[in-house]
């Protein structure tokens, strides 16, 4: 899904297609723990909860939260990217990807917030960096920390 061009993707009634990722809040927030893609194990796919934070970074997703018995108890919001004004804001502020050294042209970028939005990071500019898929998917990648520098680079580090 992430190689495919947002706008060739097909419509349904004015919507974009959604991906429906089934995960507890807890583990979604953790390092750990397994989500399904679909809608239950029976028909779903297994993934993990990386990989499940990762696609909430770059897809429409709503999260589900269910009660024991896998009832619905609340649809969360299912918007929360970056809208095109100000991806092409990021774009004026950002010449290049943001990651300390990369030189990824901006057109190649997604828009990263640095505060996940799981965990209340702002859909805003303050908060938005334009990120190459590669370093995008380092900033996921549980092994990494990063920092945003002085000049608004952003420096990774591998954990210990």
């Amino acid at each position: 899904m992430e190689t495919i061009d947002p706008d060739a993707q097909p419509r349904h009634g004015g919507d974009a297609t959604t991906i429906n990722v089934v995960i507890s809040l807890d583990a979604l927030r953790k390092e750990l723990g397994t989500a399904i893609l679909g809608y239950d194990e029976t028909n779903g796919t297994t993934i993990s909860a990386t990989e499940a934070r990762k696609m909430a970074c770059n897809a429409t997703i709503i999260p589900w939260v269910l009660g024991t018995d896998g009832q619905v108890l609340d649809a969360g919001r299912s918007s929360r990217f970056f809208q095109p004004i100000q991806r092409k804001a990021l774009r004026l502020q950002q010449k290049c990807c943001q990651a300390e050294g990369c030189d990824m042209p901006p057109e190649w970028c997604d828009a990263h917030h640095l505060t996940p939005w799981s965990l209340g990071g702002k859909t805003d500019l303050k908060d938005g960096v334009l990120l190459c898929p590669h370093h995008h998917r380092v900033a996921h990648a549980p092994a990494y920390t990063h920092e945003r520098l002085p000049d608004g680079t952003v420096r990774f580090t591998r954990r210990p």
